[in-house]
């Protein structure tokens, strides 16, 4: 689940093999949910106005407002 909470976003998704899932801004307050049964490749704008949460967990801060961070999480994450 990604959650635009603190500031608009600009996100981009992916699958394990590359397929695009979701490529765009996300409006403050705005939430979408991927699922993966491998893995799902993030590349988030502005990281610091979104909370993850991955598997059921919600995840720290991936980094600070206006960076641009990617990560990757696996379906044991």
């Amino acid at each position: 689940v990604i959650n635009a909470a603190r500031a608009k976003s600009w996100i981009f998704v992916s699958d394990a093999v590359g397929r695009t899932l979701f490529s765009g801004q996300m409006s403050m307050g705005a939430t979408k949910t991927f699922t993966s049964d491998t893995r799902l490749d993030l590349k988030v704008g502005n990281a610091g106005g979104v909370d993850l949460e991955v598997n059921g967990k919600k995840l720290s801060s991936i980094g600070p407002n206006g960076a641009v961070v990617s990560v990757s999480y696996g379906a044991n994450s």
